[in-house]
């Protein structure tokens, strides 16, 4: 057994796009490629790590920020640069309205290979990136006995009328679902998910509308999330603060990224 300490955790941030379907509240979800950097083959949110453009005045002049508390600019500019840049999904204002994404397409692929072009691109195009229109809605960090960890913020978003997802280097499935379909297709596996995800989702589940759960995102509380691992009777158990607002605070060990990971790999190799 190492003693090596755990790695530190990578700044990230991830978006959790909304709407109201037929049946009720649905998110977007995609699943990432097999030769993604990270989280290969699963199912997420659309996001990624923060870049050092993300804190630079520049870009920051180019977008209409949230509030700094609970989570700083920097992170607000990641979750839209990485959802754009993953989904194709872009939350911006420009002079012609509804044209901004139709404006941006076209530099999106530049821009994914190289974030340090945004401030350059949005001013040429006279865009201003919407972190306004992003809600705060938790903040987790990996735990220690992962061997990848992320201090990962999330904000919940509305998704922007009329914008389809498309694939890019990262993601190339995408599927808009209620959070208990979701759920219920993991359980199958049919797809993955990590833990941080099936947290989320079940507390997704809990709202009939985008207004509910961004409604509840504004109320926090917005604790920093660490889940640690305990040993009980029934088997090894995560938990995370009772304090934090989901409506569980423990699942089965079988829940982690490591767990599931080990299980998509296995499932993988007896396909070929």
């Amino acid at each position: 057994m190492s003693d090596a300490p755990p790695p530190d955790p990578v700044p990230s941030a991830a978006v959790i796009l909304l709407r109201d379907g037929a049946a009720g509240l649905e998110v977007l979800m995609q699943r990432r490629r097999e030769q993604a950097s990270a989280f290969a083959g699963v199912v997420v949110f659309p996001g990624g790590k923060v870049a050092a453009i993300d804190a630079h005045p520049d870009f920051h002049a180019l977008a209409d920020l949230g509030p700094p508390a609970p989570f700083e600019p920097a992170r607000q500019l990641a979750a839209l640069r990485e959802l754009f840049e993953e989904s194709a999904i872009l939350l911006a204002r420009g002079e012609a309205p509804g044209a901004a994404r139709d404006a941006l397409l076209p530099h999106r692929e530049n821009l994914d290979r190289d974030p340090t072009l945004w401030p350059a691109v949005l001013g040429k195009l006279k865009l201003r990136l919407a972190a306004d229109l992003l809600v705060p809605w938790a903040r987790w960090v990996t735990p220690d006995f992962a061997p990848r960890r992320f201090d990962s913020t999330l904000f919940a978003a509305a998704a922007p009328e009329g914008q389809t997802p498309i694939g890019g280097r990262e993601a190339d499935e995408y599927l808009w679902a209620r959070p208990t379909d979701v759920l219920a297709a993991a359980e199958r596996e049919e797809l993955y998910i990590v833990f941080v995800t099936r947290m989320n989702l079940m507390r997704l589940a809990q709202y009939a509308t985008v207004a509910e759960a961004l409604a509840a995102g504004r109320r926090g509380p917005y604790p920093t999330i660490q889940p640690k691992k305990a040993e009980t009777p029934q088997g090894d158990v995560v938990r995370i603060p009772p304090d934090a607002p989901y409506p569980v605070h423990e699942l089965p060990f079988k829940y982690t990224s490591t767990a599931v990971d080990a299980r998509r790999r296995a499932k993988a190799a007896e396909k070929r």
